[in-house]
């Protein structure tokens, strides 16, 4: 697929649904595959985030060629932080509005930070 005729996915721009913008990812990984192991709720009342785990990791080259995502837009890899928490990645904006959380590959060989899209 041409960069031209991937799908943008954009900025947070709807106030009434706060992840209408990462819809369109969270569709074709389900058309991949994927399943929601969580779907979307608050995750911060008092600033509006909203959070969606996948069951699976995403896939990142499908996302890389079927999307094209602003600079405010990312996916990391987040390492466990406390004994009980595994490692993910997730797909944010900068400010955190909308979160979609999945399980990291299990043979991700590039460690924490941000994955170039």
């Amino acid at each position: 697929m041409s960069e031209d005729a991937r799908i943008p996915i954009t900025s947070s721009l709807s106030r009434d649904n706060r992840h209408v913008h990462v819809d369109p990812l969270v569709d074709a990984e389900v058309r991949w595959g994927n399943e929601i192991a969580e779907d979307w709720h608050i995750t911060d009342s008092r600033l509006s985030h909203w959070g969606l785990t996948l069951a699976r990791p995403f896939h990142v080259d499908e996302v890389r060629a079927r999307f094209s995502f602003p600079s405010d837009v990312g996916l990391y890899v987040v390492g466990a932080r406390r004994r009980r928490e595994v490692p993910t990645m997730c797909l944010s904006d900068i400010l955190g509005v909308a979160r979609v959380t999945a399980p990291l590959p299990e043979d991700w060989p590039h460690g924490e930070g941000q994955v170039e899209l």
